[in-house]
């Protein structure tokens, strides 16, 4: 087993998220649709969140391994964005870089 899914596994064990609670919270509150979230709500949201970015994370990190970089820059973002479905309603937040070159 990885450390990474070490430190995975041992934090889901304990029930505790690598994001702050209030934060969450904070940010679910300001869904007028939305009228309690219960702290198991709150932290299934957080940590589904938490998966999320370490999809996006995981797949951006592989196209700057193609480019031989060990550092995720926005270009590989918006290349994951781009490339991959499951992200295509980033699609206007991420959008692919364009060069003002003539």
């Amino acid at each position: 087993m990885a450390a990474s899914e070490a430190n995975t596994v041992a934090t889901a064990a304990t029930g505790t998220s690598n994001l702050p609670a209030a934060r969450v919270r904070r940010i679910i509150k300001e869904d007028k649709d939305i009228f309690a979230c219960g702290s198991e709500s709150l932290f299934l949201i957080s940590r589904a969140t938490e998966y999320f970015i370490d999809s996006l994370v995981r797949e951006s990190y592989e196209f700057s391994r193609l480019d031989k970089r060990k550092t995720v820059q926005y270009k590989d973002m918006a290349k994951a964005v781009q490339s991959i479905e499951q992200y295509d309603f980033l699609a206007d937040i991420i959008p692919p870089t364009v060069s003002v070159r003539k």
